[in-house]
């Protein structure tokens, strides 16, 4: 089971909801490369983090994920 962890007081799924917020799909390269580039406290995400936060962000239960794919309202 994945952990929504924090790095600096900023719980993972915070990085996760930010970028798909203005992104929209998360593509490996470019979320990797836009972590790399937050300072927060002066401390660049470590890159064992990063991989954490992308984890959480692309590991979606499949029959959750299908059905938010099929939901109307």
């Amino acid at each position: 089971m994945l952990e929504n962890k924090m790095f600096e007081g900023i719980h993972y799924s915070r990085f996760i909801a930010s970028w798909v917020n203005k992104k929209g799909r998360i593509y490996k390269d470019e979320f990797e490369a836009w972590l790399r580039r937050i300072v927060i406290n002066d401390k660049h995400i470590p890159e064992d983090v990063i991989q954490e936060i992308y984890e959480l962000g692309t590991n979606g239960k499949l029959e959750l994920e299908a059905s938010a794919s099929v939901f109307k309202f």
